[in-house]
């Protein structure tokens, strides 16, 4: 990783080897998995609501996997080494709330060929737009069979798909919003509980790790606060790895409306919208976005969950002056108008404390859509609410954009959480 041109080249390798992998996994995996379909739970569950087989990785598969991974980044040479166990790949529908109302949300569960007690590792993913590209739809993506895979270190893996996506891809997605966010993640973990009553020689101790990257960075950062001070009796923190994460929301919208133009408008469309829909805002789409953006269904509707950022961005404009009305540019933090917006953007960001926990925190400096600033800021904020140095560690990765830091992100992560 000494330069840009080494990386892409790095990248092109690895996704040509990604296919590879995924293509041998799915010939070997096709033989074990026996027993897909429905395991539909007792009554006597509160959260779990039914779990399905997705797939089953044997142990000899992930290693190799691991070790010819570790052939093109160094920085996974030695996570091979972690392999314990196969895995078992499940989709789980579980009860959550949304606005005091009852939800089945969904998510992926991994399960360990292990006994014992085993400590639960949830990811977050980032931003994502596409019903097809919830974790539980596509759970043989690479970045997902990567997270998934961590199972077979000793964890219980989850990755939830958020609310809006999979079993409740009939309502839109509250996009950054915090209560929902820790609500309908720690119901997963709840879920996950429950369903570990079916594995007599395995239980899920309260030992809790957490990672995500982008959207994901800021819910695991959220979800770690949650944890630490209000769920530390239910759930017991030990370590939290965070990617890029938009911490600081009024920090980010004053960065990118004070630009001439933002190369994904969809992001701020996208929170926007959520805050409309979940009664955040006291504000209509036409107080925010010009014409012919300011229409009644105009953003709404692009967030259908069949079109992707690229496309959803093709449908706004990149010029800031041309997508957001001259008042909200010049008047959001000003109050008035838009006090709702600002004090929504603030009661969604996540705020620093003294962390008791280990935090390791990355951010490629290269990055135009989430600005690194948010994670310096973050940072230092630590450490000004007295955090010890052994508490956070920042690493800032030169050059790389956003896309390009996720892998770098996910890999050095896992290296790290397997030592905590």
């Amino acid at each position: 990783m000494n330069n840009k041109l080494n990386f892409v080249t790095a990248m092109k390798r690895r996704f040509l080897f990604s296919g590879l992998v995924i293509l041998s996994l799915l010939i070997i995996v096709s033989s074990c998995d026996l027993f897909n379909g429905d395991d539909e739970p007792e009554n006597k569950n509160k959260y779990l609501v039914s779990k399905t087989l997705l797939m089953t990785y044997p142990e000899v598969v992930v290693k190799k996997t691991f070790e010819q991974i570790g052939k093109v980044y160094s920085d996974a040479a030695d996570l091979s080494k972690n392999v314990k166990y196969g895995f078992f790949v499940y989709k789980v529908n579980y009860n959550t709330t949304f606005n005091n109302q009852k939800v089945v949300a969904s998510g992926l569960v991994c399960v360990p060929m292990a006994t014992g007690n085993m400590p639960l590792l949830s990811f977050q993913n980032g931003t994502n737009t596409l019903h097809a590209k919830a974790p539980s739809e596509a759970y043989m993506d690479s970045l997902f069979v990567l997270i998934q895979s961590v199972s077979s270190f000793g964890y219980i893996v989850t990755l939830p798909d958020y609310l809006g996506f999979g079993a409740s891809k009939n309502m839109f997605h509250p996009y950054l919003h915090k209560a929902s966010t820790i609500q309908t993640v720690t119901d997963l973990f709840r879920a996950t509980q429950e369903m570990m009553k079916d594995y007599p020689t395995m239980q899920m101790s309260k030992d809790t790790y957490l990672m995500g990257y982008s959207q994901g960075g800021w819910a695991t950062m959220v979800l770690k606060k949650e944890l630490e001070t209000n769920l530390s009796a239910e759930f017991n923190l030990k370590a939290t790895a965070c990617g890029a994460g938009p911490y600081d929301l009024q920090f980010i919208c004053g960065k990118i409306l004070g630009q001439s133009t933002y190369p994904q408008p969809y992001f701020l469309a996208y929170m926007m919208n959520a805050y409309i829909k979940t009664g955040e805002i006291s504000l209509s789409y036409a107080d925010i976005f010009n014409s012919p953006y300011s229409g009644t269904n105009y953003i709404s509707d692009l967030y259908n969950g069949k079109n992707d950022g690229g496309t959803i961005n093709s449908k706004l404009s990149t010029s800031v002056s041309t997508l957001f009305t001259a008042d909200v540019i010049a008047n959001l933090s000003t109050g008035g108008k838009y006090l709702s917006l600002w004090e929504a953007l603030r009661n969604n960001s996540v705020t620093a404390w003294k962390t008791t926990t280990p935090t390791f925190m990355v951010h490629g400096l290269g990055d135009t859509y989430v600005m690194p600033g948010v994670s310096n800021n973050m940072y230092l904020d630590f450490i000004l609410k007295g955090t010890s140095l052994d508490m956070i560690t920042y690493v800032p990765v030169p050059l790389l954009d956003h896309t390009e830091a996720v892998i770098p992100w996910g890999l050095l992560s896992a290296k790290w959480i397997v030592t905590k």
